[in-house]
């Protein structure tokens, strides 16, 4: 069979009759009037474009609707006509006879619109790098970090390595994102002020006091609550985005399924959350939120947290017993022995670790304190964090890194599948959707970023990284033995060195927000008495 010949006339028609028809179709989606200058080949514009099917029986098989605007009402229902389907192996088969009526340029047109949305995936790299501030975020406010993480697209938020949780610089950069110019006046208090004579636990608990005695920030981060808002805000429009790209295109191996979008977006923002808290550098940390107490009296019988110190004990020699034993002779001067006997369990470091123990325990405690009616008293209103960290990771800590980096990387795969499988989608549906789900990830990192910074005004959090278990003991043990702290740690109240209250901690807003929700109301366990008026 031999070819036509090539008429170069009729080559040159086709290609300037497709050029004007386009040319019209762009103008008409812009809402410019310029389609006016084309009213002489109507019959050119009208042709059969971009993904309609030549089925006499749909009901989406008016080209009409499709030269003009983008109409959304009639891309989506094409896409319902095929979706419902009584059976998956009906839905492919009208699916497949559509695509079989789709011109080669708009079959091109689909292709690179489902190129387009691969990029997806890929966002979390390109939001920014994981920094101190976000894991600031995160444990200073737990809800906030959490919408941070589903804002991050898959990205990891807080550092993996210890070194980047170290907090003696004078002021954090907050990633270039919020302006971070400090205000001269302000007067730069130093961190560490480290003596030879002292540990240095004994130097952070004197931190832990000072900060507790500071007066200075007292605000609710009202502020807070407005990245909060912004947050849900923009998770809400990256949802909306991923309803608007399902609603008209269908994925080709689940071809019934019509939140296709969501499922990808849900199972990102899980990776990504089991990521980030799989991250972190350390399997053992321990939060105290502390605030200043009002001077109350607690019952002596209240439970002490406070590490018995070993206590010289006189041990009597046979010498002085021969003095309370009547005929018996003295043969020399009497010795006075002492000896130290240990009082809790020590590591092979020396250091005890029986305080983390009894409160992981729980104490057995509830009670009450008294508060002299006639005597003023003040507490703080807003708490700061203190923050005890073991340097390392356990086994099962390192198994569960492995674990949802798998995840990762499965959920990179199946998104770019996904993706890269869709069919029916226009360009300008994926490059809206791309400009959604990129400013929900970069603002999402901008609130986070500035929620910080107002966080960090107060100095609301003392971090410490230590090398052992039994350090992190002593630590804690310092800063319970200071006078006036009223401490929660480990569902605990714990006030002046005593536990006066035992709470459960998952229904506790402090919890879940952090700093929003203020010290534990110590009025709530308080009875006043009317001390004599004289």
């Amino acid at each position: 069979m031999s070819a036509e010949p090539f008429i170069f006339h009729q080559a040159l028609e086709s290609i300037v009759a497709d050029t004007v028809r386009r040319s019209a179709l762009i103008c008409r989606r812009l809402g410019s009037p310029l389609p006016i200058l084309f009213t002489g080949i109507n019959k050119v514009v009208a042709l059969p474009n971009n993904l309609v099917s030549r089925n006499p029986t749909s009901s989406s098989q008016d080209p009409e609707s499709l030269t003009g605007p983008f109409e959304w009402s009639s891309w989506n229902r094409r896409a319902d006509d095929i979706r419902h389907n009584a059976t998956r192996e009906q839905c492919m088969i009208e699916l497949n006879a559509l695509l079989a009526t789709i011109a080669p340029l708009d079959m091109a047109s689909a292709t690179g619109s489902s190129g387009a949305l691969t990029l997806l995936p890929t966002a979390g790299a390109l939001i920014g790098a994981p920094s101190k501030e976000l894991w600031v975020v995160y444990k200073l406010m737990p809800v906030a970090g959490v919408l941070s993480m589903m804002l991050s697209l898959g990205g990891n938020i807080v550092p993996t390595e210890a070194s980047g949780y170290q907090m003696k610089a004078p002021r954090f950069s907050y990633g270039g994102l919020v302006a971070s110019r400090s205000n001269e006046n302000d007067a730069e208090e130093p961190d560490d002020l480290q003596t030879t004579d002292e540990p240095d636990s004994q130097v952070f608990a004197n931190m832990v006091e000072r900060r507790a005695k500071d007066p200075r920030g007292g605000q609710r981060f009202v502020r807070v609550w407005y990245g909060i808002i912004l947050q849900l805000c923009w998770i809400g429009v990256v949802m909306t985005a991923c309803w608007f790209a399902g609603s008209g295109s269908i994925l080709v191996w689940w071809c019934k399924g019509w939140g296709w979008m969501w499922l990808w977006y849900l199972t990102l923002a899980a990776s990504s959350i089991l990521e980030n808290c799989a991250g972190v550098p350390f399997t053992d940390q321990w939060t105290l939120r502390v605030s200043r107490a009002p001077r109350v009296r607690i019952s002596d019988d209240a439970p002490s947290v406070r590490q018995p110190k070993s206590s010289p004990v006189f041990l009597q020699t046979e010498e002085s017993l021969s003095d309370e034993i009547p005929g018996r002779s003295k043969s020399g001067p009497t010795v006075k022995v002492f000896e130290e006997i240990p009082l809790v369990r020590r590591t092979a470091s020396g250091r005890s670790t029986e305080i983390l123990d009894v409160l992981k325990a729980g104490f057995n405690c509830q009670g009450q304190v008294i508060r002299d009616g006639n005597e003023p008293w003040s507490s703080s209103r807003v708490p700061f964090y203190v923050i005890i960290s073991v340097e390392g990771i356990s086994r099962s800590h390192a198994t569960l890194r492995v674990f949802s980096k798998a995840i990762t990387i499965g959920v990179y795969v199946t998104g770019t599948a996904i993706f890269a499988s869709t069919q029916l989608l226009y360009m300008s549906v994926a490059v809206t959707v791309l400009c959604l789900v990129l400013s929900a990830g970069i603002f999402g990192r901008v609130i986070a970023m500035y929620m910080a910074s107002e966080m960090m005004k107060t100095k609301p959090v003392l971090h410490r990284v230590v090398k052992s278990r039994g350090l992190a003991a002593e630590y804690i043990d310092r800063i319970l033995n200071i006078d006036g702290l009223a401490v929660e740690v480990m569902g605990h109240v714990i006030l002046n060195g005593r536990c006066i209250e035992r709470y459960n901690q998952i229904f506790r807003l402090s919890n879940w927000f952090g700093l929003l929700a203020g010290p534990y109301d110590i009025n709530r366990l308080t009875i006043v008495t009317q001390g004599d008026s004289r």
